[in-house]
């Protein structure tokens, strides 16, 4: 980590589209007290970053993160090219469009402006950090630090090296996550969709297979997670869930007594297929789940209630 700058150095953040995942990391880095420097080529760009930042601010002040009442915006600036964020700031993360090509056109101008001496992260939800980082003259200080929707809130950051990361930079990721009140994981191989969104889409192609297959309407189905699985898994994983579900025998309890039957559950999951009918179907389901209400509504619906769920983690560190 010597190589590189110093956590408690890092003055100025770099964000490189301002998207939802971007303009979370810019809400992220001034609250925890660093400046940050973003672009973003698109129309009204700032000016969507700004408004995201001011609708973050309350939960952020409610979860003890931020301490201004007001969002400090004078802390923010566009820049006006990649470039000068990549030579201005200490840490450079990109937040592009998940498309191979276009992140990769876009880290290769960061690397070549960036002093060797700073990281340079992505946010990719997938992209092997092998592939991106091969579009970088300096691909060992390239890391994948991918957070979790929506990412000022969430504590979830994975940590991906690739083929040609060094291990520094893995440590100084995971550091840096920390210091900013992140709770990093370190995927330790490379994986399309890294390990979380595997899980989560797991999940999802379930329930698209039980849509498909007419088992229950899109509001039982999602009552299914938001009643039964949501509230366990607030507090524990699936391994810890299922040997608490063993009793005083555990995990090789469950096994033994209901093994078999979770092998023909496995046996029975679906694969369903992003048809023109299937796309036809979720979107009819958001619909429905959504009850009319926009999504403006449903985030800050979300946001809110997330606070709660998030200070009762903050409290309940587990046994």
């Amino acid at each position: 980590m010597n190589e590189y700058i110093p956590i408690r150095e890092v003055k100025i953040g770099g964000v490189v589209g301002t998207g939802s995942v971007g303009a979370s990391w810019i809400a992220l880095l001034l609250a925890r007290g660093i400046d940050v420097l973003a672009y973003d080529p698109a129309p009204l760009a700032e000016v969507r970053a700004r408004e995201f930042v001011a609708n973050a601010w309350p939960a952020l002040r409610s979860l003890d993160i931020a301490h201004s009442e007001v969002a400090p915006m004078a802390r923010l600036r566009f820049a006006g090219s990649t470039a000068e964020v990549a030579q201005a700031a200490d840490l450079i993360q990109e937040n592009v469009w998940e498309r191979p090509a276009i992140k990769e056109a876009v880290l290769r101008e960061i690397d070549a402006a960036a002093a060797p001496h700073k990281i340079i992260a992505s946010s990719t939800g997938g992209i092997p950090p092998s592939t991106l980082q091969a579009a970088c003259a300096h691909p060992e200080r390239f890391v994948v630090m991918h957070p979790f929707n929506p990412a000022h809130l969430i504590p979830l950051v994975e940590v991906v090296g690739g083929q040609r990361t060094a291990p520094g930079a893995i440590e100084w990721a995971m550091a840096f996550c920390r210091f900013i009140g992140k709770h990093p994981i370190e995927i330790k191989k490379e994986a399309t969709g890294h390990m979380a969104n595997r899980l989560q889409f797991a999940l999802l192609r379930e329930a698209v297979h039980c849509l498909n297959e007419g088992l229950a309407s899109a509001q039982d189905i999602d009552a299914a997670v938001h009643w039964g699985l949501g509230p366990r898994w607030a507090l524990m994983g699936s391994l810890l869930t299922l040997h608490l579900a063993g009793g005083p025998g555990g995990m090789k309890g469950i096994l033994d007594h209901t093994g078999d039957a979770i092998d023909r559950w496995w046996s029975a999951l679906g694969t369903p297929r992003l048809t023109p009918e299937t796309r036809m179907q979720l979107v009819k389901a958001a619909d429905e789940v959504s009850r009319g209400r926009s999504i403006a509504e449903w985030e800050q619906w979300r946001d809110e209630r997330l606070v709660s769920v998030l200070k009762l983690l903050q409290t309940e560190p587990g046994c």
